[in-house]
């Protein structure tokens, strides 16, 4: 994995570690805020409770304190309205009391009282056989009920004589009270408890400084008649809302700072140099590390010692060039001497070896071969000057290619009783160049050597001709007892020598020979 992908692996590690610390920051205020949300309301469900019971104080006492006193007992027996119109609807208005109803003993209604402003509050009263029976099982009641006007508070106690403190006797009836929530109620209540107050309906839409709590309100029966819901908006949420905001804000332009910071010091210090030491490496060259080398940190360090190496490479390839080159003459003169000089000298001696049975014969016959000899020998002479001087063999030869090939043939036959038939094409053999007319003299030479040595052939042809891909074609062929190609040879230079020659002049080389049956070998190349 390459150092620019792990730093960016690394970068989006730190970018994954700031959005989890944001997240769990976030969570962590999230918490604290709910938890602050349920305490909030918590206090703020028991203020209601507290409120509505602080509310409903003065029904309550006036409920309690009307009922227990020897002149209502008088009244419900009596039915004095006079007294009922100076005690019962005079003190509505003092108890904020919009209703009242005095009932007998078997439920009847005895008298009833409503402020001028709500008389449809008169038929608020439960009617049903159930509710008087609940009203003697529990004689106090508390509940609520619809009206035409809204909901009504409702509250109910046992009228007893007055020395009945603790209400053991027999109730003489019952008294009813009953309050209007209506609109000013609940704004007053609303305002004592600093919150938003719906009845019946939905708040809206609650915002998330805001605490939403419902209280219910039951009928007689304690089902469900309505549902008071406030929605209280706190500073201390809404503060803290804010300062969480802030900081998950903060904390993530904290962490965009400092991600920065570290991808331009990391793009900087470190990217950018080893972008430069790799370039440097890959083309090979010292330009990109020049902004690095007047540096006095490890880039900087790495860089000298890399501009160095290049320096040392330089030298080192001139050095391998030169011996590469050496190597080369080398083996270009052991190849050119094995191919031509010692192929000459060996034709020479074969030539000598046969001279004196030949005297004995034909003595004519063997002077001209041993003139044949000399002049073999004064021409290897003249190669090895050739060498010493560094000079390419026969390079200054002012035959033209096809009188080279026939003296070359003229003179291997001369030294031996085997006939030599060269065939040239004139045009094939002018457009052949120096360097391959050097390389192909060399060639044939070490087939012809080849043949008259090894072969016992009894006629060797040479040819140059134009092949059926229009490229030059060598052949060398004879009529011996050939050889297996398959089989490995004895080790000797001559084969590899011939190989190394025809790859220098982009040929190709085809060698075809069965046991018995001769041999044919051609050097097929283009001519330039």
């Amino acid at each position: 994995m390459k150092i620019r992908t792990r730093l960016l692996l690394l970068f989006g590690g730190l970018l994954a570690m700031f959005g989890a610390a944001g997240g769990l920051l976030q969570l962590a205020q999230r918490r604290e805020i709910q938890a602050i949300r349920t305490g909030i309301l918590a206090e703020r469900t028991d203020l209601l409770e507290r409120m509505l019971q602080l509310r409903g104080q003065t029904l309550y006492e006036f409920v309690r304190d009307y009922s227990l006193w020897d002149e209502m007992v008088r009244f419900v027996r009596e039915g004095d309205r006079n007294w009922a119109a100076i005690n019962l609807d005079a003190s509505l208005a003092n108890f904020d009391v919009q209703a009242v109803w005095v009932l007998g003993p078997d439920g009847a209604g005895r008298y009833t009282a409503t402020a001028p402003a709500h008389p449809g509050l008169a038929d608020v009263m439960p009617r049903e056989p159930a509710f008087l029976e609940r009203l003697r099982a529990e004689s106090e009641l508390h509940f609520f009920a619809r009206s035409a006007e809204g909901l009504v508070e409702l509250r109910t106690s046992p009228i007893l004589p007055s020395d009945d403190v603790q209400r053991r006797q027999t109730p003489r009836g019952w008294f009813v009270v009953a309050r209007l929530w209506d609109a000013d109620n609940l704004a007053s209540l609303a305002d004592s408890l600093q919150s938003r107050i719906v009845l019946d309906a939905a708040p809206g839409a609650t915002p998330d400084d805001a605490v939403h709590f419902e209280h219910p309100v039951r009928d007689w029966h304690g089902n469900h008649l309505a549902t008071l819901q406030l929605v209280y908006e706190s500073r201390t949420l809404s503060a803290l809302l804010e300062g969480s905001d802030a900081d998950t804000l903060l904390l993530y332009a904290f962490g965009a700072v400092n991600l920065l910071a570290v991808v331009l010091g990391v793009t900087l210090w470190l990217i950018r140099p080893l972008r430069r030491l790799a370039e440097s490496l890959n083309s090979g060259r010292r330009e990109p590390l020049a902004p690095l080398l007047a540096r006095t940190d490890e880039f900087g360090e790495l860089s000298r010692r890399l501009a160095h190496s290049f320096v040392q490479r330089d030298a080192l390839q001139e050095s391998e060039s030169r011996l590469l080159q050496s190597i080369d003459v080398r083996a270009r003169l052991a190849r050119d001497l094995h191919d031509g000089v010692i192929q000459s000298i060996y034709a020479a001696g074969l030539g000598l070896e046969s001279l004196p049975a030949l005297r004995a014969t034909d003595p004519a016959a063997a002077d001209r071969r041993l003139a044949s000899c000399r002049q073999m020998l004064n021409e290897t002479l003249w190669q090895i000057r050739n060498f010493i001087g560094a000079l390419e063999p026969e390079s200054d030869r002012r035959q033209t290619t096809s009188q080279s090939i026939t003296t070359l043939a003229t003179s291997m036959q001369a030294l031996q009783s085997t006939p030599i038939d060269v065939d040239i094409d004139q045009a094939v053999a002018a457009n052949i160049g120096a360097a391959q007319e050097l390389h192909l003299l060399q060639i044939l030479r070490e087939l012809l050597s080849n043949a008259l040595r090894h072969s016992a052939a009894r006629r060797i042809r040479v040819s140059l001709q134009t092949g059926p891909d229009d490229k030059a074609l060598l052949v060398v062929a004879d009529d011996g007892i050939g050889f297996d190609p398959a089989q490995p040879h004895d080790g000797g230079r001559g084969l590899r020598n011939l190989a190394v020659r025809v790859t220098e002049i982009r040929g190709e080389l085809d060698v075809q020979s069965v046991p018995g049956n001769g041999t044919r070998i051609a050097v097929r190349f283009r001519a330039a």
